[in-house]
């Protein structure tokens, strides 16, 4: 409506203007006559119809824009033949007066002139009657003549007041017609100027909103953007002091590397020349005693070269003192071979290296807490471990040896279960310092953190230095930069299935579920309950945590038929649905309650 006052508003007067013409020359007169009442009331009925049908949107879009037009112009063109008819009907009353005055004489002054011929006549029959009294007669008469005259002035001045009482009445009744025309038509206006301020105040109430969510949109985007940078330049400096942490790490783990090496180098040059002479000792006590069995048998055979009754008792004394002097080599040759191992195995119960072997060799048989479940390798594939901090391509190794091959896996560690792995990787503690689970949950649940993010793009290459531990401000920086985790729901585990790892509050601006073809405003609330808040989460679901969502919101099954999860696919990499696009354009009813879990 506005917007045809403001843009026709010249036809509306040539309409009012023609209206006033037509109301003038053609006389109309409101209920005078018959046709022109019924005509009047049928352009009245169809007048209303036409209004009532506008205000209730009878006709689509351009017919309703059509009829709001014909009804403006009919309004103005009946306003303007209702001011024409009053200003003839003005008009006609003077001309009314104005004949009255000139054509017709006052009955007042017939009666006069009447009884002034009667008295004329009378005096003059009086005059012929009586010729004696003729001057009597004649004063008389003059006398008479004389009362007529003023009679007459009398009576001219009495009609001359009644005509002008009677033009004042004609002139007051025109003035009061013209300025009730007058009235009326302002108040028309100004009814016309409050319907038209109406209508701009409705706009600017309608536009006013409008203007403020776009200020308050650009407004956050411009608050998002200065803590993205000012996140970004909190991140580069985190990262900045983590890489100098890193390569001083890096720097003393090699030359404290280094250093043991030399050492153990070192430490296995003495345990090799430790076990030469015990080598050699072995060999010279083997050689002495096969010395002595030598000088044994010659004895023996110089003794039996000797007659029989001659030497018996000399070669039974000689036999058994080479007897003797073989046992003793023999028992001095094992004392020195044990002195030599027994000082060769404290060497290397000394070494680090040694006892670093056995240590682990010990650990790999008994560890505090409780060993974690593992699983073949998954047919679809295992995660890429690296995207955890801490974890490079040792340590992904150690775990895939475990049956460690998924972010889920880790996830679902017990303090326990944690405290058994660091001990097995031989560096108790370091998995709770450096937040693995946590990190695996954010992964788990399709989300990322700064060092996954810099893994996928490239820009961080993984290689052996990241298997070395955080330093505690670097641990810190990262326990930092990870969000907090959703709070356990009531009768969390009544559910078939498995819960999906949610986050307390979303990453930035939560996306609008919206979106998802099945999920309206009451699920979408209920999803971020469970701490779901974008795409990507939706897109990350298993079947068990479909299966436990499903149960959930209790409508098994509808996840799967609706396709919310390929949905979340497509929006979570940018792609709009067919259901996403009118969405966006308004077409769809989001207020209405989708199904029994709403």
């Amino acid at each position: 409506m506005h917007y045809l006052i403001t843009t026709y508003w010249m036809w509306f007067v040539v309409a009012l203007l023609v209206g006033c013409a037509a109301g003038y020359w053609l006389r109309w007169r409101l209920g005078s006559g018959g046709g022109s009442s019924r005509v009047l009331l049928w352009g009245t009925a169809a007048f209303l119809v036409g209004l009532v049908g506008a205000v209730l949107h009878w006709l689509p879009r351009r017919a309703g824009l059509y009829l709001e037009t014909l009804l403006l112009l009919s309004f103005w063109y009946a306003i303007g033949g209702l001011l024409g008819a009053l200003l003839r009907g003005a008009t006609s009353a003077a001309d009314e007066i104005r004949a009255t005055r000139v054509g017709s004489a006052p009955p007042e002054a017939a009666m006069l002139a009447k009884r002034t011929r009667a008295v004329v006549k009378s005096a003059q029959d009086e005059a012929a009657a009586s010729a004696g009294s003729i001057e009597d007669a004649r004063l008389e008469v003059e006398a008479r003549a004389a009362e007529v005259t003023r009679l007459a002035a009398v009576a001219k001045a009495a009609e001359d007041a009644r005509l002008a009482v009677a033009a004042k009445a004609a002139e007051e009744a025109r003035s009061a017609a013209v300025a009730k025309a007058t009235a009326e038509a302002r108040l028309a206006v100004d009814a016309k100027a409050a319907e038209v301020t109406r209508i701009a105040a409705a706009a600017r109430a309608a536009e006013e909103p409008r203007v403020a969510a776009e200020s308050r949109g650009a407004e956050a985007a411009r608050t998002a953007a200065a803590a993205k940078v000012a996140e970004e330049a909190r991140l580069a400096a985190v990262a900045k002091a983590a890489e100098e942490a890193r390569a001083a790490a890096s720097a003393k783990a090699a030359e404290e590397a280094r250093v043991g090496a030399e050492a153990k180098a070192a430490e296995e040059a003495r345990i090799a020349a430790n076990a030469k002479v015990a080598v050699e000792a072995r060999v010279a006590a083997e050689a002495q005693a096969a010395e002595a069995a030598r000088m044994a048998a010659a004895a023996k055979t110089a003794d039996e070269a000797r007659p029989a009754a001659e030497v018996k008792p000399t070669k039974k004394a000689r036999t058994a003192a080479a007897a003797k002097a073989e046992a003793e080599s023999h028992l001095v040759a094992k004392a020195r071979i044990a002195a030599a191992a027994r000082e060769a195995a404290a060497m290397m119960a000394n070494a680090p290296g040694v006892a670093a072997v056995a240590t682990v060799a010990e650990a790999g048989i008994s560890h505090p807490g409780s060993k974690p479940a593992g699983i073949a390798a998954p047919a679809e594939g295992a995660d890429d471990l690296k995207l955890i901090k801490g974890i490079g391509p040792k340590n992904e190794k150690a775990c895939n040896a475990l049956g460690i091959y998924q972010f889920v896996q880790i996830a679902d560690w017990t303090p326990d279960e944690a405290v058994w792995v660091g001990h097995h990787m031989a560096f108790p503690g370091r998995i709770e310092r450096e937040h693995w689970i946590a990190q695996a949950r954010l992964l788990a649940s399709g989300g990322e953190t700064e060092h996954a993010r810099a893994v996928k793009s490239g820009s961080l290459v993984v290689d052996v230095s990241a298997d070395e531990p955080l330093d505690q401000v670097s641990a810190d920086a990262l326990a930092q930069t990870l969000p907090a985790q959703s709070a356990a729901v009531e009768g969390e585990d009544e559910h078939a299935g498995r819960r999906p790892y949610g986050l307390a509050s979303a990453v930035g601006e939560p996306d609008n579920l919206k979106k998802i073809r099945g999920i309206g405003p009451q699920n979408e609330r209920r999803l971020h309950a469970l701490g779901i808040w974008h795409f990507s989460q939706i897109a990350a679901w298993s079947e068990d945590n479909v299966k436990w969502v499903g149960s959930y919101l209790a409508f098994a099954g509808r996840i799967d038929r609706e396709k919310w999860v390929a949905q979340a696919r497509d929006l979570a990499a940018g792609k709009d649905t067919e259901f996403s696009r009118r969405v966006a354009a308004g077409k769809v009813a989001t207020s209405k309650d989708e199904g029994p879990g709403g």
